[in-house]
């Protein structure tokens, strides 16, 4: 893969000395500087590997079948924060539910005491109009069910006593009924928290785990090598995972053009149908818009940049350890990760267990800004957003701390693009 970067960088630089009609010579001055800077720093990487691999030798095997464990155990260690989140949810869920039918319950309550006093009141009247005789048979009732049930002295009644009665007995049946739903959704949330014990005892002992072998494999100089060598053969995959995104995007448009194009053909084959080519010309309407949508250039933002999230501090630079990435910490742990200037989703991609969520965000100009170490991110493919944004949430991969970004830039011209030193750009 480094092998295959490299030599693409070099055509590209060559092909520069072509681009003097579409460039102006300080734009492209720029642009050969950043290429060739990339470029050393990729032959440093593979120089640095090929210099692991001498010193690995024939431990380089087994070594590396540790580094694998570890991101086996990395992996397990994802799943079980998964697990973890979606209980949480299953118990806020339950947790409302509980909620919403205790309320249901408070409501039904208050009206079971309204129509107590209402019965109270009807059988003092019925006492005083009917004689004592008459009440005594439903005074000596012990629930106000017995008294409804007992239809001989419903007769005594009046039909808007009788109707009181029956309302009392629909409330109390209603009752019944949420008092059950309330003890089976105590069942339902104990038993999801117990699950949630279980599954934060498994992360516990994922996060243990994983320590263990990290700290085994630091214990010796052939161990902490092998794991550099994977940092960077990680370094190079998401950094060519990111150049498909702008291949992807043009795909993409060409796509939603040749969707609308046979739209159209479709169309005029339907002169005749009327409802058909009305519903054919909204099919091609809609694939020109989204591609335009793609395709339209991004206004600039006059305000510059901002930094991820606030009190942010930078602690590793471009070219530290042959990255092409600053290293940027939060104040906070999965701190919220905003935009640093207004920008297009141009590629949304999980990275794996070690680094999470990646998101690529289009800028003008021909920037693109790339952040990884995300959560889920909030935001979906092709989606405009504005400066300041928030875009996700740190602590998506299980190998970086969840309190540090992964920021990269790059930046584009005559079919070239260059990854670059974004710190000038944030006011490092």
């Amino acid at each position: 893969m480094l092998r295959v970067t490299l030599l693409v960088i070099g055509l590209l630089l060559a092909s520069l000395a072509g681009a003097q009609a579409n460039l102006d010579s300080a734009e492209l001055r720029a642009l050969e500087q950043d290429l060739q800077r990339y470029q050393q720093l990729l032959e440093a990487r593979s120089s640095d590997l090929q210099d692991i691999e001498a010193a690995l030798g024939s431990t380089a095997a087994a070594l590396q079948q540790r580094v694998r464990e570890r991101d086996a155990v990395s992996e397990q260690l994802a799943q079980r924060r998964r697990e973890r989140e979606e209980i949480l949810g299953q118990i806020a869920v339950l947790e409302a539910e509980r909620a919403d039918t205790e309320e249901r319950i408070g409501i039904l309550e208050q009206r079971i005491g309204e129509l107590q006093e209402r019965v109270q009141d009807l059988l003092l009247s019925l006492y005083k109009q009917r004689g004592r005789r008459s009440a005594a048979g439903l005074v000596a009732s012990e629930t106000f069910h017995e008294m409804r049930v007992r239809n001989h002295y419903l007769g005594l009644l009046s039909q808007q006593d009788a109707d009181v009665l029956n309302e009392l007995d629909s409330v109390l049946v209603s009752l019944g009924a949420e008092r059950d739903r309330l003890a089976q959704q105590l069942t339902q949330l104990g038993a999801a928290e117990v699950e949630l014990a279980q599954a934060e005892a498994d992360l516990e002992s994922a996060q243990a785990r994983l320590a263990q072998v990290i700290t085994e494999l630091n214990a010796t100089q052939a161990g902490q090598l092998v794991q550099q060598q994977a940092l960077m053969q990680e370094q190079s995959q998401i950094e060519a995972t990111i150049g498909m995104v702008s291949s992807q995007r043009e795909r993409e448009i060409a796509r939603l053009r040749e969707e609308e194009r046979q739209a159209r053909e479709a169309a005029a084959q339907f002169a005749q149908d009327r409802d058909r080519r009305l519903e054919q010309e909204r099919i091609a309407d809609q694939a020109r818009a989204r591609a335009d949508a793609l395709a339209a250039p991004l206004a600039p933002n006059a305000s510059g940049f901002i930094r991820p999230f606030d009190e942010a501090t930078l602690i590793s630079r471009f070219g530290d350890g042959n990255n092409s990435y600053l290293g940027i910490r939060a104040p906070v742990e999965n701190a919220a990760v905003r935009a640093v200037q207004t920008g297009l989703v141009a590629g949304i991609t999980y990275l794996g267990a070690n680094l999470g969520y990646m998101l690529v965000l289009q800028h003008s100009g021909g920037l693109t800004t790339i952040y990884v170490n995300l959560r889920q991110p909030l935001v979906e493919l092709n989606e405009s957003v504005t400066q300041g944004a928030v875009l996700g949430y740190l602590g998506g991969g299980t190998l970086t701390r969840n309190d540090v970004l992964q920021f990269y830039a790059q930046r584009a011209g005559s079919g070239s693009q260059a990854f670059i030193d974004p710190a000038p750009l944030l006011g490092w």
